[in-house]
């Protein structure tokens, strides 16, 4: 997992100089499953004008509504049951994958298909997540080089600070003093808090959980005690909300991680603030000595509607 993070600086470059000058349709369904859908919330919360969409539930739930004739279909793989179930229901639609081969990027109703450019990925969604988001600030008029240029720079930080939190959590493992793990983000790192606690999950076989730092001040609070609660916390709109939250939190006996990323501005901060949990994730899979990345089901998930 540790050498596909390796990669992620050189393929991001390679894909925003792949995908430089893109334009993405605005006001249309943005869908996909897992880290395709986080990449998109993150942008919806930069104020674009898109409608990010789990496939499974617009397959399910929505599509008989009609409401949109185009779409922007995500798949890493490009062969996501629910997304290829989606793409039946467009007239037409722009698909983003990782495989130009893919059924999603030859599908009859695609438009011509946005390459991730990042390379084969046998474990979790690093590089593709990253890919992911570079072409979709691109496709929305973001430059995101900035931040892509911060990441390479800070690499060594981000590899450091993410085996820091795995030795920390791998002691409160040992020690049985934890009852769960929680990583809360505010708007455009909500997206970042979901991804990372899939890709934890993933790596680590434990249960990790993303979500609001609202909603989570809402009752989820209450199982602060004895937990560790990851809070992404860059200089946004929600500083002041965050610090009283943290208080709460340590107060009620749980352990907060307060991931302050300061060097970005809070749109651009994505692209750095995932990058330390990716190596706390590879850096517990190697202690915990899980040998497959995948054990109950496979990277790309088939099912039949």
């Amino acid at each position: 997992m540790e050498s596909e993070l390796f990669e992620i600086p050189y393929q991001a470059g390679v894909c925003y100089e792949h995908n430089k000058g893109l334009i993405l349709p605005e006001k249309v369904p943005y869908i996909g499953m897992g880290s395709s859908y986080f990449a998109a919330l993150v942008l919806r919360y930069q104020g674009m004008k898109i409608y990010p969409e789990i496939a499974s539930e617009y397959f399910n739930y929505l599509e008989k509504v009609r409401q949109f004739e185009k779409a922007v279909l995500i798949s890493q793989s490009g062969e996501s049951s629910e997304t290829l179930w989606c793409a039946d229901r467009f007239e037409q639609f722009v698909p983003i994958v990782n495989d130009l081969r893919s059924p999603l990027a030859n599908h009859p109703a695609a438009d011509v298909a946005v390459d991730l450019c990042a390379g084969r990925e046998r474990f979790s969604s690093t590089k593709t997540y990253i890919n992911s988001l570079t072409v979709l600030f691109l496709g929305h008029g973001i430059d995101p080089q900035p931040a892509l240029e911060y990441n390479q720079l800070y690499f060594p930080s981000f590899k450091a600070r993410g085996e820091e939190w795995g030795q920390l959590t791998f002691r409160l493992l040992k020690k049985r003093k934890y009852k769960g793990f929680y990583i809360l983000g505010a708007g455009p790192n909500l997206g970042t808090a979901m991804q990372a606690a899939q890709v934890l999950t993933e790596a680590t076989k434990l249960p990790f959980i993303g979500m609001s730092l609202a909603q989570y001040d809402h009752g989820v609070k209450e199982a602060a005690g004895r937990s560790v609660v990851f809070v992404i916390n860059p200089v946004g709109e929600q500083g002041e909300r965050t610090a009283k939250l943290i208080e709460k939190i340590a107060l009620a006996g749980g352990l907060c991680i307060e991931l302050k990323e300061t060097g970005l501005p809070e749109k651009l901060s994505p692209f750095a603030t995932i990058m330390p949990f990716f190596f706390m994730a590879a850096w517990l899979r190697r202690k915990l000595k899980i040998k497959e990345p995948f054990v109950v089901g496979g990277k790309v998930t088939r099912v039949t509607s």
